[in-house]
């Protein structure tokens, strides 16, 4: 039996960054496999120290998930994908 393969896509300081895009991928049929999440949520100081919540996918599926997580926005945009700016600044 042949030994899978897993490429690091990106690190999160935070777990909840990760699993919006755990999620995104999942929901294009990527399969994600996220290392020191629960090191991190139980003590999001140790963030750092570990190097952040690590988002690895299949290496075969390395292209095709860093074009989907390239797709998506950093920043918030409205409908004429202009950035959404605070309205009091």
């Amino acid at each position: 039996m042949e030994e899978e393969k897993f490429t690091l896509l990106r690190r999160f300081q935070y777990s909840s960054e990760a699993v919006i895009f755990q999620g995104k991928l999942e929901s294009q049929g990527i399969e994600v496999f996220l290392r020191d999440l629960n090191t991190i949520d139980s003590n999001p100081l140790y963030s750092n120290a570990v190097g952040g919540v690590k988002l690895f996918v299949k290496t075969e599926d390395a292209v095709k998930a860093n074009e989907i997580l390239g797709e998506v926005n950093l920043y918030s945009v409205d409908d004429e994908k202009q950035p959404i700016k605070c309205p009091n600044c």
